[in-house]
């Protein structure tokens, strides 16, 4: 065990951030109230955040990756409003 926790302290980094005093106050309460360190939440919520927008950037490079493949494929563009007519919708 004791292994362990060193190998996490290897692989971490310390950062230092300014927070609003209200976020300070939540952090702390919701600490307090769950007998959990601040560090703990913090971590959890920068990777949650920082989850989304991975997703977010990813979703974004497949859609540019598809458009991409789609115009030098030379494929005929057909407008919504076609479709629309097409399909009487």
């Amino acid at each position: 065990m004791a292994k362990e926790i060193e190998s996490n302290r290897r692989n971490t980094v310390s950062i230092s951030a300014q927070i609003p005093a209200e976020l300070g106050e939540m952090l702390s309460r919701i600490s307090r109230a769950e007998e959990r360190s601040k560090s703990y939440y913090i971590k959890k919520s920068l990777e949650l955040f920082l989850m989304n927008k991975l997703e977010d950037i990813e979703d974004y490079e497949e859609a540019d990756r598809s458009y991409r493949e789609f115009i030098a494929s030379g494929e005929k563009l057909i407008p919504f409003s076609e479709i629309e007519k097409k399909h009487d919708l």
